[in-house]
């Protein structure tokens, strides 16, 4: 398979993964049976009070079993973090003619593929029942992902030929991942909702930047 194929159909794998996670993280939410950690009695899945951890848990805050939101939950977490591995190694290529850049997005691969197999390692530790492991894997994914971020924003806005849109967009994501991160910490010790509304804030910056850079080094491969 020629380098170039492999590259442009690693994007076409990232765009497949943002899709299956919404597809899949909404069907997990709508058979999710219900109840958070400070009201076990609301009905189904609340935007603002539940995470998406909670439609992972095998037996819901209501105390109903949760099994059929728990297997979306865990598709949507799994797929995204394998799917978008290829993404990574594909888009550091851009960066290896000068030194410092290779050497920033070589690391910041690295980074990523690590938050993409923490993804998948979330997907398999319910949080109701390996509470400990679901939040190592959640606390390395949110580390790496940053540490990813920093890094290729770096390597982006300092390469010429790299559109420096696509850089400002990656450093934007990286700001707000990393407001939305320390949001999830002042949630965990005040306020859950606060760290709901970080959660749902970071996936949606994730998304939208992977689909947006993607998107563009997707037309950079094909000389469009």
């Amino acid at each position: 398979m020629e380098m170039e194929n492999w590259k442009q159909k690693a994007y076409y794998f990232m765009f497949l993964g943002c899709l299956l996670f919404v597809i899949l993280i909404f069907l997990a939410m709508l058979f999710y049976t219900g109840g958070t950690v400070d009201n076990p009695n609301i009905q189904g899945y609340s935007f603002w009070a539940n995470t998406f951890s909670d439609s992972g848990r095998t037996v819901a805050h209501s105390g109903k079993t949760n099994i059929l939101s728990m297997v979306f939950f865990s598709a949507s977490y799994a797929l995204f973090g394998i799917l978008t591995i290829p993404f990574f190694m594909a888009l550091r290529q851009f960066f290896v003619k000068i030194k410092f850049e290779r050497i920033m997005s070589n690391i910041g691969t690295i980074f990523g593929i690590i938050s993409s197999i923490s993804l998948v390692g979330i997907a398999v530790t319910p949080a109701d029942i390996l509470y400990g492991p679901h939040m190592i894997f959640v606390y390395i994914a949110y580390i790496s992902l940053f540490a990813m971020g920093v890094l290729f924003s770096i390597a982006m806005y300092l390469n010429e030929e790299f559109p420096k849109n696509y850089a400002y967009a990656f450093i934007i994501f990286t700001i707000i991942y990393f407001i939305s991160s320390m949001m999830g910490l002042v949630g965990l010790a005040s306020n859950r909702n606060i760290m709901v509304i970080g959660q749902k804030i970071s996936w949606f910056a994730k998304l939208l930047c992977f689909a947006y850079v993607g998107y563009g080094a997707l037309k950079l491969e094909k000389g469009v």
